[in-house]
Formats: structure tokens, sequence, C-alpha cells
């Protein structure tokens, strides 16, 4: 049995680990829960792939400053320093506030798909996206497996979270959701990559999705075995750039 999760939480079973955080750089792993190893995260080797970050940092800044500057107005220097400096901290605080959606939407989510039923949130956009996903899931008569549960390639050494196994159509998947207004090519990697592990685990996964909910529902079928081909191409470049570090 393999157990992974930031801290060394040793002696617990699968699925009574704490919850772990948002899949960032290394995860810790383990087959026995004796002996830990650092791994790389899914999500940081698809964070090799150019994202074009500085493009929506940009938007940020001038969103910002579409708020603060107005025809006519006077400004003296703090309303000055003022302005830049907000503006200089715009795409950190919309991170920080896509972030927070982030892990509380799949928080809510986490429950509905257990069959809890969690009442639905009050804001937007976090109401219109769990809206979204109910009916979606209620439609296709789906059954979670595993929500939200670590996973480990024993082979390639990399781990993550997968946020939802479940079976729908008949069919075992994967399903990957996002708060994001459509699936981009990491997120299609991201699922390869967890088919690949859950297959190493005995699990026969049949079928892999990304659901993004930022602007209605938009579901993206995802070719895996061309998926989990590219990440561990991916994985191999991300191989080599740490051995460059330890040259």
């Amino acid at each position: 049995m393999v157990r992974v999760s930031r801290l060394a939480v040793q002696g617990l079973p699968r699925g009574l680990a704490p919850p772990l955080p948002p899949e960032r750089g290394r995860l810790e792993a383990s087959q026995d829960g004796e002996t830990w190893e650092k791994v790389p995260s899914v999500t940081e080797i698809t964070g090799l792939l150019n994202k074009k970050l500085h493009e929506w940092a940009v938007r940020q800044v001038v969103d910002y400053l579409r708020g603060e500057l107005v025809p006519g107005l006077v400004l003296g220097p703090e309303d000055v320093d003022r302005i830049l400096d907000g503006a200089a901290k715009a795409h950190r605080k919309a991170s920080q506030r896509a972030a927070g959606q982030g892990t509380d939407f799949h928080a809510w989510a986490e429950a509905y798909l257990k069959g809890q039923r969690p009442p639905f949130p009050e804001e937007e956009p976090l109401r219109g996206m769990a809206l979204a996903l109910a009916d979606w899931w209620d439609g296709n008569g789906g059954e979670a497996l595993r929500s939200e549960e670590a996973v480990f390639h024993p082979e390639h050494r990399y781990a993550g979270r997968v946020d939802l196994v479940a079976r729908l159509g008949g069919r075992v998947v994967v399903v990957d959701l996002k708060t994001s207004p459509r699936a981009y090519p990491e997120h299609l990697l991201q699922v390869g990559a967890y088919a690949l592990a859950l297959r190493a685990e005995g699990v026969a996964v049949e079928g892999g999705f990304v659901l993004a909910l930022r602007e209605g529902l938009s579901l993206q079928e995802v070719p895996l075995e061309e998926a989990g081909e590219a990440f561990l191409g991916l994985l191999a470049v991300h191989r080599f750039l740490e051995g460059l570090k330890g040259s």
C-alpha cells in the first residue's frame, strides 16, 4: 500500500491520512509507512509548461488601474504611490482570491460527490459552479469511487492528488475539476498522469475528463494514452533540469 503526504504521517492507512494541501512542489511517498522519499508532484511537473502567466498578470494590473484612474482625477504624490503599490500587488491578490475560491469549491465538491449533499454556496462564482457540477453529476448518474485522494507511481516516482475517480456510463474514469473557464494543456497532462498512477495500482481506468466550471460547464475528454505519454516526456525534462541543479 502506498501512502503519500506532505508530511511523513506514518501508520495511517489510505483514506485516513490528513487531507493534502493544494498540490504544489514536492510530496513525500512511502510504500511501507516507514521509509519515505521526496518525489515531484504532478503539478510541479506540468508547471514546466509555458502558461503565459505574465499576460494574465498584466491584465490584472490593467483592470486594477481602470478602477483607480478616472478622467479628470487629480493625483498627489501620495495617491500616485498608493496606486503604483496597488498595481504592483494586483496580480498577487488576484491569485490569492482564485486559490481561495478553488479550495472552497473543491471542499464543497468533495462533500457533494460523496453524497453528503452540503448546502450550495451563496456567493458567485462558487454557486454557479456548484450548480453546474451538481446538474452534470446527477444527470449522468455518477458514482464516486475515490475523491481527493493521493496517488503515487512506483516506477516513475511521482505523486499527486486526484480530484475524482468515478464510474460514469459503465466506465471507470478520472475527472479533474477546474475553476478555470476552460481546460488548458497542462490539465490534460495531469489527468494522464493520474490515470497512469491509478493503473499502476491496478485500477482499470478507461477514460478521463477535465471539467472546467468558471463560465458554465465545459467538458473536455482526455486522450489518456497520448496525455500519459506526453506527461512522461515532461517528467524526463523535469529530471534533466533537476540534475543540472546538482551538477
